[in-house]
């Protein structure tokens, strides 16, 4: 167990979640494997978890216990931590295809203020410490920072560039307006209260509860005694956002709060006290105000917000078409975005980006008070888009198979049994020396790794000697497979592949001073190499491979020695290259 301080404050400002302090944090290291990878931009495991701590302390505050990986809040804010870095990415990219530049200045100024930031709490002498236990120096540190910082300023570049293209203005109508007011009648009630949450956590046993309820109606009897609320939130409350305000939320619609918290709140008379049981916890609520808005008053927060409702739209299609060219890989699966995102994909985007500046107008009606609200929303869910995983076009799907033919030829040559002959025998081999065919049936474990078995038949060309004597090779036999398939494009596979297996020598003979000798053998054979595929139809079913390779592959035929007495040998082992069609039977 050791401290990461470091590395999560880094991961805090990377998710645009600056300005919070980390306390001391303890916890395992994780192995740096790669978690997510979007084009030529990737995200460590470590990287993920430790920004995904980041994500709860920011909303729920340093004492927040962390849920197990397995919970559906955790993975709640996985998604969101793991959609922010794509988001993040792919306008880092739009920004260097608008070729929008960013200052070293600019961003070394940045990476300073972030040091400074990191270091405070430490000495210099700790915090090289620190650095010295995570591996790694102030200079990888300033390095890593800035070339996080650099994509950072760059995606909110983009985007604000994109936000300035799409039409500075909607047409919204009065009675637009009015419609969506009678529609929403409660979302215009207002409360001014504060809180003191005793917080209950996913997996908070019974009896835990049972005493957190104790207490907090402890507290609300000493409250309605006369102590003193502000106080009394400092010492208990566990939202840190309102504590730190003495529990103050201030003003906020109805429809700003979870409905159970709404309910209890609206429940409770002006100026009284009461006792609220949330999804969060147990809220001891102060109500100071209650009324509901007039329509007057909210029209012009309204407009705005459908104004930026039908400007949303064609930034959402905008982020979608380029997550639709993009390749992303999150745990291993490939994702692809075959449909729209749900409708909370463009406000994210509005905010997409860390450190990216408030936009006033792009916030719903009511949504500055919401910034008080008295506890951290549960992590949102990512924008539900409608993707399927591991099905890239140009994978096959798991649980299928694929056929493929091929050929293949040696470039190499050995003159296998030139040692037969006395020494200063001319022997000679046609070039390229050697073709092979194969055909084998792959399976699909999952879209990008395939097991399956092949055939082969090698030929080495003739050798001749002293003019007449001559040598033929022929070999063959079945192999297993295994095969690794990583997409370069929705039309190019490159495929890493390796087979083994025991081959036969056969129709193979030596021919010299008249007289035919059959040459016999068998052995264990290897090869290994890679293939480009490219994808010939419009099905995506049919693709071409043209690849090589290595192939170690010998025979020690018994009935031939060599002029010196040592056992003469047939040897295909060398590089190739080969040629192919794949035919994917599981497509449709």
């Amino acid at each position: 167990m050791r401290n990461n301080r470091l590395l999560a404050y880094v991961s805090l400002f990377i998710l645009g979640m600056a300005g919070f302090f980390l306390t001391r944090l303890s916890y395992a290291k994780t192995v740096d494997e790669v978690a997510v990878v979007v084009d030529h931009d990737s995200m460590t495991r470590g990287e993920l978890e430790e920004a995904i701590q980041a994500y709860f302390f920011s909303q729920f505050g340093p004492k927040f216990k962390l849920p197990a990986p397995q919970t559906p809040e955790f993975q709640a804010a996985k998604k969101d931590v793991v959609e922010a870095f794509i988001r993040e990415v792919l306008l880092s990219e739009e920004a260097d295809r608008l070729k929008i530049e960013v200052s070293d200045g600019e961003v070394d100024h940045e990476v300073n203020n972030e040091i400074e930031n990191m270091k405070k709490g430490y000495s210099d002498q700790d915090f090289n410490e620190e650095l010295k236990k995570e591996g790694i120096t102030v200079d990888d540190l300033k390095q890593d920072t800035h070339d996080k910082l650099l994509r950072r300023i760059k995606a909110n570049r983009a985007l604000r560039m994109k936000q300035q293209d799409l039409p500075s203005s909607a047409v919204v109508s009065d009675e637009d307006i009015r419609q969506y007011f009678n529609a929403h009648p409660q979302d215009y009630e207002q409360v001014k209260f504060d809180i003191i949450l005793f917080r209950i956590g996913p997996k908070t046993k019974p009896e835990v509860v049972k005493e957190l309820e104790t207490q907090s109606r402890q507290v609300l009897k000493e409250l309605k005694g006369g102590a003193d609320f502000a106080a009394y939130a400092k010492k208990y409350s566990e939202d840190q956002g309102s504590a730190d305000k003495g529990g103050a939320v201030g003003t906020v619609f109805r429809s700003e709060l979870e409905p159970k918290l709404a309910k209890g709140v609206f429940s409770i008379p002006e100026k009284g006290l009461g006792l609220v049981r949330a999804d969060e916890g147990f809220y001891i609520v102060k109500v100071d105000f209650k009324g509901s808005a007039d329509y007057v008053s909210v029209a012009p927060d309204i407009k705005e917000h459908l104004r930026k409702e039908k400007q949303d739209s064609g930034l959402k299609d905008w982020f979608i078409s380029l997550k639709k060219k993009a390749y992303i890989v999150v745990d291993g699966k490939v994702v692809i975005i075959t449909g729209d995102e749900s409708p909370d994909e463009s406000a994210k985007m509005r905010n997409a980006t860390p450190g990216a500046e408030a936009d006033e107008s792009s916030k719903t009606p009511g949504e500055e008070a919401k910034t008080n609200k008295p506890t951290p929303a549960e992590p949102s869910e990512e924008a539900k888009e409608s993707s399927k995983e591991g099905v890239y076009p140009s994978l096959p799907p798991g649980d299928s198979f694929t056929l493929y033919f091929g050929g293949e030829g040696f470039f190499y040559g050995t003159q296998d049994l030139a040692s037969y002959y006395p020494s200063g025998t001319n022997v000679t081999q046609s070039f390229p020396f050697g073709y092979g065919l194969n055909a084998g049936l792959d399976w699909s474990l999952d879209p990008t790794f395939q097991v399956g078995l092949m055939g082969e038949l090698l030929r080495k060309w003739v050798e001749t000697a002293n003019t007449s004597d001559q040598w033929t090779e022929l070999a063959g036999g079945p192999a297993l497979t295994l095969k690794l398939l990583i997409p370069l494009d929705e039309s190019t596979n490159f495929t890493i592949c390796g087979a083994g297996g025991y081959y036969f020598l056969f129709g193979s003979t030596l021919f010299t001073s008249g007289q035919f000798t059959n040459l016999n053998g068998s052995n264990w054979g290897a090869r290994a190499g890679g293939t480009l595929d490219f994808l010939l139809d419009e099905q995506k079913n049919t693709a071409l491979e043209m690849g090589g390779g290595y192939r170690y592959l010998k025979f020690n035929p018994t009935s031939v020695l060599n002029s010196d007495g040592t056992q003469a040998a047939l040897d295909f082992s060398g590089p190739y290259v080969e040629a192919g069609l794949k035919f994917f039977l599981g497509k449709d």
